[in-house]
């Protein structure tokens, strides 16, 4: 023992096994932080199945992807992208505030269909 006490050297040594563990339990630790985050940023595409809850937790180029893939296929008007994604987040607000955001699909919301 030092002047102070034990240092954290001598301890780390007497207890091989039990600084072992603890890296061990430290490296399982920041996997499991890291594997939790990496699923929210690889989120995949939406579609017209994709919840109100999916849309929310989408990223901002995800949405503007959905907005012009449903000018594509469902409107036959020039409308812009902000536009469509203005009126997705009003109505999935609308079902967010009934409750419905996990029930109810984007295109059921701009539908009203909930």
């Amino acid at each position: 023992m030092g002047p102070d006490g034990p240092s954290l050297k001598r301890i780390m040594l007497r207890h091989k096994r039990a600084t072992a563990g603890a890296i061990v339990l430290v490296i399982v630790l920041i996997g499991v932080m890291a594997a939790a985050a990496l699923p929210s940023a690889q989120a995949g595409a939406l579609a017209d199945s994709s919840s109100c809850s999916q849309w929310t937790s989408a990223t901002a180029a995800q949405r503007s992807a959905y907005a012009h893939l449903y000018i594509t296929e469902h409107v036959s008007s020039a409308l812009s992208a902000g536009n469509v994604e203005s009126a997705i987040n009003t109505d999935c607000n609308h079902a967010a505030y009934l409750g419905e955001a996990d029930e109810v699909s984007i295109v059921a919301a701009l539908n009203h269909a909930f």
